[in-house]
Parts: C-alpha cells; sequence; structure tokens
C-alpha cells in the first residue's frame, strides 16, 4: 500500500473508435470533466489557461484550482492542480492514433509526496484505505467513460440520430 510519493506515475489506456481530434476535442474541454470522473461534479474555466473544479467523494467535498500546461491538439492535454501553495498534481491525456482508432492513455502524476494530513483526510472522509489502487481504479473509469462517450456520439453521426 504506502504513501504515494512524489513523481509517482499512474495511468490507463483505452482504443476508441474515432479519430484523434474528436478524442482531443472532449478531453481538452475541461467543463466535461464532470461527465468522466469519478470525483469532478463541476467545473469552470477561469481564463484561458485555468479552471476552478468542486470535487466530491464519498463524505469529501473539496476544490481545486488548476493551470493548463499543454495543450498540443490531436495529441497532448495536459493539466497541474495546484493546492497547499503550489503544483499538487498533473493530469495528462496522450493521444495515439491508429488507422481508425486512437489509443488514449489518461496519466497521474503526484508532484509532491502525499502529506499525512491528506491521508487522514481520505481516511475519514474519502473512506479510501490504498490511495494508489483507488487511484488506478479513477483512472481506469475515466478513460472507459471517455471511450462510451466519444464513441456513443459517433454512432450517432453515422446513424443521423441527434444527441
Amino acid at each position: 500500500m504506502g504513501r504515494i510519493q512524489a513523481g509517482e506515475v499512474l495511468s490507463a489506456s483505452i482504443e476508441i473508435a474515432a479519430p484523434a481530434d474528436a478524442v482531443y476535442a472532449l478531453v481538452s474541454d475541461v467543463t466535461r470533466i464532470p461527465e468522466w470522473s469519478p470525483e469532478t461534479v463541476r467545473v469552470r474555466r477561469l481564463g484561458p489557461a485555468g479552471f476552478r473544479s468542486w470535487n466530491r467523494r464519498r463524505l469529501g467535498v473539496w476544490r481545486t484550482d488548476a493551470t493548463i500546461v499543454e495543450s498540443i491538439p490531436g495529441e497532448r492535454f495536459s493539466f497541474v492542480v495546484q493546492a497547499m501553495g503550489g503544483d499538487w498534481t498533473q493530469w495528462t491525456y496522450r493521444l495515439e492514433p491508429g488507422g481508425d482508432s486512437t489509443r488514449l492513455t489518461e496519466e497521474f502524476r503526484m508532484c509532491v509526496a502525499l502529506p499525512t494530513s491528506i491521508l487522514a483526510f481520505e481516511w475519514l472522509f474519502l473512506l479510501v484505505r490504498d490511495r494508489r489502487a483507488d487511484l488506478r481504479q479513477n483512472l481506469e473509469t475515466s478513460v472507459a467513460r471517455i471511450g462510451a462517450i466519444i464513441e456513443s456520439g459517433a454512432a450517432r453521426r453515422r446513424t443521423g440520430e441527434h444527441p
């Protein structure tokens, strides 16, 4: 189990039956993060490179601010979440086009060692005993939801249905 360390990276990938531009259009629209995130319930833009998110998980409720640090259409989108006076985590979406599909990888990188106070918050309010395993599951859930959103939209376009 153990504490998540600074620099630790976790990721999950999925093959999506859609072009990279379509995948990028979704993951780079930060206001849509609540559609796939297990924890984010609302997002508001704070200018062209920043946003604020409101998060909820079990008994825990918290707010974070983030800065978009990389935006390469069709290839990569990344933002850093700030907390406690510095960069806290970095979330990156990598896209690898391949014929009629795109491999999407969502990556989480811990920028700082997880403080004891946050471990206590996670135990008491999120009811999470192993944050690493929990994050892995959240990443798998996120990429699966992104794939479903994109593929259901592509299916509607093919059949002429409207969302």
